[in-house]
């Protein structure tokens, strides 16, 4: 018997007069609810770098805003964390205060967390057996984040030069709290996967309002999902990439985390790849050489490729 389809929202923002009204059109397309027994909700951002939103790289402050509003209506929990984790070129509680989150935090009453800073415990053994490299053992995740009533991925909509697409599943490798992440770029993909495995968001609402592809483009969207799989493969499609080909999305279909059977409500997908500005046949090709440079760099000019032998993996 298939699979029920999973039901992936897709919205036009310039159809409503506000992005509250836009994220709860969204939401219900997905027939999402809030339980009333929520007390502790965590929101997920992407928060990689310091630039704006409107470089189509971080997530939008406001996206974030309506969400939590329509939280606070439905759930009204006690809680409401705002979370991310260092990056190699970014430290979080800078980030939070030059991207707006901390002026966010102190009107709505939100607890920004930097979960580098948190708790450690180790994956479930079940998720370890999939860690096909003594690296992905050191894996481990914030405990705070396994302690959650509800868990919910806001992440952009934009390409990404190692993964070809970043979008819910690639969002969530920023919950590893590892500043040097590119020790896992060996086997990024697994790792992509196993911290998807290991802590799935309930909800993913996807921040396409300024898309970045080519360049960044207001491409107008909100997505939503319950299964960071699903979106992800409807955000391949409106990216105009095979989502087959997306290394991280199949290893996390395989690894059980979710699955591509996917029924779109609301406005059609093809209307924002139409918008989205797809990447040419030039950066295709240049692509491979790009990689290979970045492969040298890791080898000959980082801490974690002469000790660990760190490298890209072939074909990401």
């Amino acid at each position: 018997m298939k699979d029920k389809p999973n039901l992936i929202g897709l919205v036009d923002t310039t159809n409503y007069d506000n992005l509250s009204n836009a994220v709860e059109q969204v939401l219900k397309h997905i027939n999402f609810t809030f339980n009333r027994k929520i007390k502790t909700v965590a929101i997920k951002v992407n928060l990689n770098n310091y630039w704006r939103c409107s470089s189509g790289e971080t997530t939008d402050p406001e996206v974030v805003e309506a969400l939590v509003d329509i939280i606070r209506l439905n759930a009204n929990p006690d809680e409401i964390y705002l979370v991310e984790s260092d990056a190699t070129v970014m430290r979080t509680d800078y980030s939070f205060k030059m991207l707006g989150y901390e002026e966010l935090a102190e009107q709505k009453n939100l607890k920004l967390v930097n979960l580098g800073k948190e708790k450690l415990i180790q994956l479930k053994p079940e998720v370890y057996v999939h860690a096909i490299n003594p690296l992905l053992q050191k894996i481990q995740v914030p405990e705070i984040l396994t302690k959650m009533d509800l868990f919910i991925s806001v992440p952009k909509l934009k390409l990404h030069s190692l993964t070809g697409l970043t979008c819910s599943l690639k969002n969530q490798f920023g919950c590893i709290p590892i500043k040097r992440k590119v020790m896992f770029h060996e086997n990024l993909s697994r790792a992509i996967a196993i911290i998807n495995k290991a802590i799935t968001p309930d909800l993913v609402l996807v921040d396409g309002i300024i898309s970045k592809g080519k360049t960044p483009r207001r491409t107008n969207l909100l997505m939503a999902g319950c299964n960071p799989v699903a979106v992800d493969f409807v955000a391949a499609k409106i990216c105009g990439m095979n989502p087959k080909k997306i290394k991280h999305l199949m290893e996390s279909k395989k690894l059980g985390v979710g699955s591509t059977n996917v029924q779109c409500i609301g406005d059609n997908w093809e209307h924002f790849a139409e918008i989205f500005p797809k990447k040419g046949f030039l950066y295709t090709k240049s692509r491979t050489s790009l990689l290979t440079l970045y492969g040298l760099y890791l080898k000959k000019m980082t801490l974690e490729g002469k000790v660990f032998g760190a490298k890209p993996a072939r074909g990401e």
